[in-house]
């Protein structure tokens, strides 16, 4: 009885974190928007344009030790 609850638990908190970081991508990229260039709001674009699942793997390898 314990174990489906606790994965409920851990399953709404992954999700918090992933929804925690789309609220932060958005940020960044409403701040792209007033970019003075095209060219740095297409910069700024593509520098914060990872997605969750992207990162967490991402870190997951650096904390590993492995090479980007």
């Amino acid at each position: 009885m314990r174990r489906p609850l606790l994965l409920l638990i851990a399953a709404a908190g992954l999700s918090g974190c992933s929804l925690l970081y789309d609220i932060g991508q958005d940020r960044a990229l409403e701040s792209c928007d007033r970019a003075y260039s095209a060219q740095d709001r297409q910069a700024c674009r593509k520098a914060n344009s990872q997605s969750y699942e992207d990162y967490e793997a991402q870190r997951k390898r650096l904390k590993a030790g492995e090479p980007k």
